[in-house]
């Protein structure tokens, strides 16, 4: 289109030329023409005049007669004014400069001739004349006249001649050049045409895909499930979609120029939304409408959950808004639900499981009395089975607890040293199982971290027991502290096989294992090293490793340093003191429970066991306790409902919270210390009331 666009008009621009050329050719020729002709004309005119002379000579001598001397006379008068006249029709370049030279030369010879012989004649001596014009004198003359006179002629046609036949080779140049002009400026037009048949099909089928795509828009916009609601640079609503308008119980058109506030449990201030979506039109293309969640209020004020994702709609004119709202509210119910659920497979699963590991343990531990060593085996068979089924719950439980954001911590400075040494405390009956060693490498003075106490050990565990069941036999796991920048890295160190290099990549996935082998060799979900990464980086630090395949890995935890120690004098004792006079109130409703810590507590404390609300209250009004063990799902009430009686009659009174249930804080307050079912092993738990017990007798506490 360019190429027609410019060459079009410059190529006639050039055959107007060339036509103009042409013309002023022809011209030229025409003008040549007329010149020649009349130099020509000349010529001849020249010539009969000196025939003229010769007639008029000619007629005095022969018949001595004065009035045959009239040519003669009118000739002589005309020959310098013919003369005159072939010189300005004759060319400039001097062509002809010499012959007519030559023919001037010879017409006064011829005219000095004439005039001798009609001089004699007139002077009476005609014989003299006569014999005169007899030597040939003035025959010569005219023969040279004549020649010459043909010869100018001659070369004057000759000239003509070649100046046509110039001008027909130009003519006929002119015209194949003119007929390749044409030729192109066909082509061009042709091109041009055809480019414009080929831009108006493409604008057709641009136009038709426009439409497509509105229509499509239009369907999606009209149709589409949650409300679309597109608003002006004020806040106002320039259009919506049918689910809009059913979302909030208007009509469509009730909605349009109307502003966004009212859709809102509280309205925004008008100045806030026009900030607001300026703010968000200067960063368009970098806000990718995040979801945010507001409380809607409908046409007859009932609220609803709302979320809203508002983005800016790139148009060239004014600038617009797209707001989608979505209602929320069946899906807060499922998680409502869901909720509901996960705390009764907690309770449900986790409470029977604790029993039956605790019943396992004290078995096996010999708390029946001794049992012969096949049924032994079998027995730590199934504690270890049940522990593995243990982990595989709790670790599904936090994999789920983590992705709906309800995984709180409770932040506050940890010395490492005792928590490395607890960690591979309460790992080492598992890695004397796989015949490994734990060590603790002793960190540096007073090095502590900012952490959640509770879920840095899970952090640390999963890392130990992947360490341990990936070890060689006779293999040791080492725990080493390291201090960094304001952070401390905790390296946990095994001497296995390493992480194959295919799997390091995924190795933090959700279900990573290597090879399908490993959870049937080794145990587990795969979830472990995700938790572990999950909640380290909640916790405001990084999880990193190396390996070196066939020379073991190290896990690497790095975690803010925190200032704030503990001194070592105040760390406090275990108390394995068994007091006769140390009385505990145990509410649980499941009776296996009520058993196997009755059994725990045999020969430390005296238990009171009960799986009533109701009875509890009772107990508490009538007896005096040491410390209070609660669950929390009972069935008419729950434990907590123990805690304001409790404090009520014994402000310092330890209370420990032995449950299948995630508490947060605000739920368990109240509570000396929250253990959960399953996570806690029941060795922890005795150790956990007995420390309170034995603190609370030797001092204030709280």
């Amino acid at each position: 289109m360019i190429a027609a666009a410019i060459g079009t008009p410059l190529l006639l621009v050039i055959v107007t030329l060339l036509v103009g050329r042409g013309f002023d050719e022809t011209a030229a020729l025409r003008r040549e023409v007329v010149r020649s002709y009349e130099a020509r004309a000349e010529l001849q005119r020249i010539l009969s005049l000196h025939q003229d002379l010769e007639t008029g000579q000619r007629g005095l001598l022969i018949t001595g007669d004065q009035r045959f001397l009239a040519p003669y006379s009118e000739a002589a008068k005309q020959i310098d004014s013919a003369f005159a006249d072939l010189e300005r029709s004759m060319p400039s370049n001097g062509a002809h400069r010499h012959d007519l030279a030559e023919l001037r030369r010879v017409s006064r010879d011829e005219r000095d001739f004439v005039d001798r012989a009609i001089g004699l004649s007139q002077r009476g001596e005609r014989g003299a004349a006569q014999r005169l014009v007899a030597v040939g004198e003035g025959k010569r003359s005219m023969d040279r006249i004549r020649a010459l006179i043909a010869h100018i002629s001659s070369a004057e046609r000759g000239a003509l001649e070649r100046a046509t036949r110039g001008v027909e080779a130009a003519r006929i140049r002119l015209r194949i050049e003119t007929f390749a002009l044409q030729a192109i400026l066909l082509l061009l037009v042709a091109g041009a045409g055809l480019l414009v048949m080929r831009s108006n099909a493409a604008r057709d089928a641009a136009r038709r895909r426009s439409e497509d795509m509105a229509a499509r828009q239009a369907a999606i916009f009209d149709s589409a499930k949650d409300g679309m609601i597109v608003l002006n640079h004020s806040g106002s609503v320039e259009s919506l979609n049918p689910a809009a308008a059913r979302m909030f119980g208007y009509g469509i058109d009730e909605l349009l120029r109307r502003d966004i506030g009212i859709l809102f449990e509280v309205a925004p201030d008008r100045g806030r939304i026009e900030s607001f979506l300026r703010r968000l039109q200067e960063h368009r293309g970098t806000v990718t409408g995040a979801m945010q969640e507001f409380v809607g209020r409908r046409r007859d004020n009932s609220l609803f959950p709302l979320e809203v994702s508002l983005s800016s709609v790139p148009i060239a004119d004014t600038p617009l808004f797209l707001a989608v709202c979505r209602d929320i509210s069946e899906r807060r119910e499922i998680e409502q639900i869901k909720a509901e659920f996960v705390a009764t497979v907690s309770h449900e699963l986790r409470t029977p499981l604790t029993s039956i590991a605790g019943s396992l343990g004290l078995v096996a531990g010999g708390a029946a009395g001794a049992i012969p060593p096949k049924a032994l085996r079998l027995v730590q068979i199934a504690q270890s089975n049940s522990t593995r089924l243990v982990r595989l719950i709790n670790d599904i439980l936090d994999i789920e607890k983590i992705e709906a954001g309800r995984m709180t911590f409770d932040l506050k400075p940890i010395e490492l040293e005792p928590l490395l040494r607890r960690v591979a405390g309460d790992n080492a009956g598992f890695a004397a199982e796989y015949g490994v060693r734990i060590e603790v490498e002793t960190p540096p003075r007073g090095a502590a971290i900012l952490a959640d106490e509770d879920r840095l050990i899970q952090v640390l565990t999963n890392l130990v027991s992947n360490a341990v069941k990936f070890s060689r036999p006779e293999g040791t796991v080492r725990l080493r502290v390291t201090p960094l920048d304001r952070r401390f890295r905790i390296s946990v160190v095994d001497e296995g096989e390493g992480i194959a290099e295919s799997f390091q990549d995924r190795i933090f996935g959700k279900f990573a294992q290597a090879d399908n082998t490993d959870a049937r060799k080794k145990g587990g979900t795969g979830l472990g090293l995700s938790i572990v990464r999950e909640i380290v980086t909640r916790l405001g630090g990084a999880v990193s490793f190396e390996s070196i395949p066939g020379e073991g890995a190290t896990f690497y935890v790095d975690l803010p340093a925190a200032t704030a120690i503990a001194a070592p004098g105040m760390q406090p004792q275990p108390s394995h003191a068994v007091s006769g006079a140390t009385s505990i109130l145990h509410v649980d409703d499941d009776p296996d429970m009520l058993r196997v810590l009755a059994s725990v507590f045999e020969g430390r404390a005296e238990l009171f066991s009960t799986p009533s609300v109701v009875e509890a209250k009772a107990a508490i009004r009538n007896r005096t306790f040491d410390a209070v063990i609660l669950d929390i799902g009972l069935a008419d009430g729950s434990g907590l409902e123990l805690v304001p009686l409790i404090r009520a009659g014994n402000p310092s009174i330890p209370i420990i919270i032995f449950t299948a249930q995630e508490l947060d804080r605000v739920r368990s307050e109240g509570a000396d210390l929250v253990l959960v079912k399953s996570r806690a092993s029941l060795d922890q738990l005795v150790a956990a009331v007995m420390e309170r017990v034995s603190e609370q007798r030797s001092g204030p506490v709280r």
